[in-house]
């Protein structure tokens, strides 16, 4: 199974950034704003997707709230549902106790308790992974298109402006 991978904003810690990926076969030229990646698994082994599947990810430069986090995973669900995805897992990721003595002079020391996650009020990030089930396994560049311009936009809700795509193979070129 192939990955196909878009990123937006910066690498690193404490940044702005977002991504989407794609799991699973691309129909026609797909990948000039990407990159791959290949999944190997057990031959015997059911696999690990049979429809569309697509995960979006979602870090901060600076925490927020946990209860703030929860309910942009609820839009996104609701805007991917529309889309006919099956919501199949969310995470509210680097989960923070802002009550701790490192937080005893700044503001997110303010942050209210969550009602659901005891111990922890704030979160550095978030993802969530969806399957079209009405669908083949195969991504048309139609699909992708769509799928990147919904998260451009819910990118341009949480963070106030537009984040940069990443050229991942300009990147990958760096590193070598």
């Amino acid at each position: 199974m192939r990955v196909f991978k878009i990123k937006f904003g910066m690498s690193g810690e404490n940044v702005d950034a977002f991504g989407i990926r794609f799991y699973g076969d691309f129909d026609g030229r797909i990948g000039h704003d990407g990159s791959f990646s290949e999944i190997f698994s057990d031959p015997d082994a059911p696999p690990v997707a049979e429809h569309e599947r697509i995960t979006l990810w979602f870090i901060f430069e600076k925490i927020r709230p946990y209860d703030k986090v929860s309910d942009l995973i609820r839009q996104i669900s609701a805007a991917l549902k529309k889309k006919g995805y099956m919501i199949k897992v969310s995470s509210v990721d680097g989960l923070v106790d802002t009550t701790s003595q490192t937080y005893s002079n700044k503001p997110e020391r303010h942050f209210p308790a969550s009602y659901r996650m005891h111990g922890c009020n704030a979160a550095t990030g978030f993802s969530i992974t969806a399957e079209k089930v009405d669908a083949k396994l195969k991504f048309t560049a139609k699909e992708i298109v769509s799928i990147k311009e919904l998260a451009v936009k819910f990118g341009q809700n949480i963070y106030g402006r537009t984040l940069k795509m990443v050229d991942v193979k300009k990147a990958n070129e760096k590193r070598v």
